[in-house]
């Protein structure tokens, strides 16, 4: 009798219900096959889901395949992209989640290989790079005030400068750790700050390092994308804050952000194209760096006037755009 009760109650495998992130909420041990799911409390894994029939799902292995079978019900099973309807049956393979209703589930059998146990990340780095990055950003900012103003600005414009910019760094940090508290109820508040500062930082420096590539090359193309190479830094951020706040989603809101983009891209090219005849605002270069940084060799005289030619032809035409648009202006507002 002993042996008997002891062999009943060996452990087969887990069913793991998982939360949004994919990390067991609820654990339940499995001694036998098959098990069923659903909402009745006669069931081996009873659920708390109002989209799960009574008796949703049967779990069972055969020859060492586990595969799940759905009952009646309205939502079926899904496996991945696969919709597993009643009666129908579908074998599992070690790590699948399924969904039964809107509940996400896993086995976990004693004859599944176990992954490696993981090295745990290295808490001095992170709270390194939470002091490193924010420091850069505002060393950055100072360097960049340095450079737009006269020599012998006060010392106390810089203060204010760089108090302001990590003092801005934290509200934005903590408005996002309140959607991690919202949606995860963790707040997360130094993730998002190390997330900003980061790109908040890699901003800045392609804002900067764009036109002086352009200088150093000669090419006009660097210098004009600057604005939407920052606009897609800042937008990659704001992805990064929102899947920080909902990871099980990661794809799906780097798919929609990403299109968003692009859209808006492609408005803002358009629209320009259509005002100036143009995509990009600016006409030529506006960087002046050192000449060392200068790599491209230096343009002939008669192709530089005849391009300053050209140049100025484009900025008398526009010129004269401007003054019949404000002339018309005028007009209306005469009437």
């Amino acid at each position: 009798m002993g042996v008997e009760q002891s062999e009943a109650t060996v452990k087969l495998a887990v069913v793991e219900v998982l939360d949004d992130e994919g990390r067991s909420r609820q654990v339940v041990s499995v001694s036998h096959w098959p098990i069923s799911i659903g909402r009745s409390i006669d069931c081996d894994v009873v659920l708390d889901d109002p989209y799960t029939a009574a008796h949703h799902a049967t779990l069972d292995e055969r020859e060492g395949v586990l595969a799940i079978e759905a009952a009646e019900s309205v939502n079926g099973v899904s496996v991945g992209k696969r919709l597993v309807k009643a009666h129908e049956r579908l074998d599992l393979n070690p790590g699948d989640v399924f969904r039964v209703g809107g509940t996400r589930l896993r086995v976990r059998r004693a004859s599944d290989i176990l992954a490696p146990e993981r090295t745990l990340p290295d808490a001095r780095t992170g709270w390194v790079s939470l002091v490193v990055l924010p420091a850069l950003l505002a060393l950055w900012t100072a360097g960049d005030h340095w450079l737009s103003t006269d020599p012998g600005g006060r010392v106390i414009d810089y203060v204010t400068l760089v108090i302001t910019a990590v003092l801005g760094l934290g509200v934005w940090g903590g408005f996002w750790s309140l959607g991690s508290r919202l949606f995860r109820q963790r707040f997360d508040y130094w993730t998002h700050v190390r997330a900003a500062a980061l790109y908040f930082f890699a901003a800045a420096v392609i804002r900067a390092f764009l036109p002086i590539v352009a200088y150093a090359l000669g090419w006009a193309w660097p210098s004009r994308i600057a604005y939407l190479a920052n606009i897609g830094v800042l937008w990659a951020l704001v992805l990064s804050h929102l899947t920080i706040m909902l990871p099980s989603r990661r794809r799906v809101l780097a798919i929609a952000m990403s299109a968003i983009f692009v859209v808006g891209t492609s408005l803002y090219l358009t629209r320009n194209y259509q005002t100036t005849h143009r995509m990009f605002p600016e006409l030529y270069v506006t960087m002046l760096a050192p000449p060392a940084v200068r790599l491209a060799s230096p343009a002939a005289v008669d192709r530089f006037i005849d391009e300053a030619r050209g140049l100025k032809a484009a900025l008398d035409r526009q010129a004269k755009e401007d003054d019949d648009t404000g002339a018309e202006t005028g007009d209306d507002d005469d009437e």
